[in-house]
């Protein structure tokens, strides 16, 4: 049995003589931070390492594009390009039967990538999310249904191996790599994990045959930037619109 020590007798008399104090408020202080602060050159100099480690990876130039890729509706250069990479990336790596891609527009998390040099930093800055590429065996009838919704909610978005016109909010003259949509053929997509899983309120691709790539979406626009690069690819998307209003 364990001694009970004088102090720790008096720590529990005290204790249970104390009454607690009913929280009186909650309050603040802004500390604004800019170039008027004069910088700590100690703490500066203990990050500088680790700084310079985290720059040199994140300015390596991956690919350089001609024009500027905007984040728009309802055609989406940006998104188009991020839907690009994530159709070359199932291809490449995963399904070769892989037909369609999509990038929803919520989810990218910039508004433009300039042109000139594409390098790491931006790709994390576009896709911050830690979100996995899925290829879903997707009938059409349900590929019309998630286009509507598509049409209906935001008016577009980022899309490849795919090109459609909206009207009266609906998903019409649907093209799957050049050919029309047939609402009984089984089609292989490529989506993230978060839409596949009911992102943004569409269910009915969770209930289908899927693959989980565990690949990031990231990785995916990092790779393919990379193939472009060596390749010499100076463009990005393409000069006709994949989504018409």
């Amino acid at each position: 049995m364990k001694r009970f020590t004088p102090f720790l007798l008096l720590f529990v008399l005290l204790s249970a003589c104390h009454s607690s104090q009913p929280l009186s408020g909650i309050g603040y202080k802004g500390y604004p931070v800019g170039q008027l602060k004069k910088s700590d050159s100690s703490f500066l100099s203990m990050l500088r390492p680790y700084k310079d480690s985290v720059d040199k990876t994140m300015n390596e130039v991956l690919a350089q594009n001609a024009t500027a890729l905007l984040k728009e509706i309802p055609n989406s250069p940006l998104g188009n390009f991020l839907a690009d990479a994530y159709l070359w990336a199932a291809r490449e790596k995963f399904d070769k039967r892989a037909d369609v891609a999509f990038m929803n527009h919520g989810g990218v998390r910039i508004n433009r990538i300039p042109a000139g040099n594409i390098d790491r930093r931006v790709i994390y800055e576009v896709m911050p999310f830690d979100n996995t590429l899925v290829i879903v065996e997707v009938k059409g009838s349900v590929l019309q249904q998630s286009l509507d919704r598509l049409a209906e909610d935001g008016g577009g978005g980022g899309v490849a191996g795919l090109s459609m016109r909206i009207k009266d909010k609906k998903a019409v003259d649907v093209m799957i790599g050049g050919i029309p949509l047939d609402m009984n053929r089984i089609y292989f997509m490529v989506n993230s994990d978060y839409a596949v899983d009911g992102g943004g309120g569409f269910t009915l691709f969770k209930k289908l045959p899927q693959q989980r790539t565990g690949y990031f979406q990231r990785d995916a626009i990092i790779e393919y930037c990379k193939a472009s690069g060596k390749a010499g690819v100076k463009t990005f998307g393409e000069p006709q619109n994949r989504i018409i209003q």
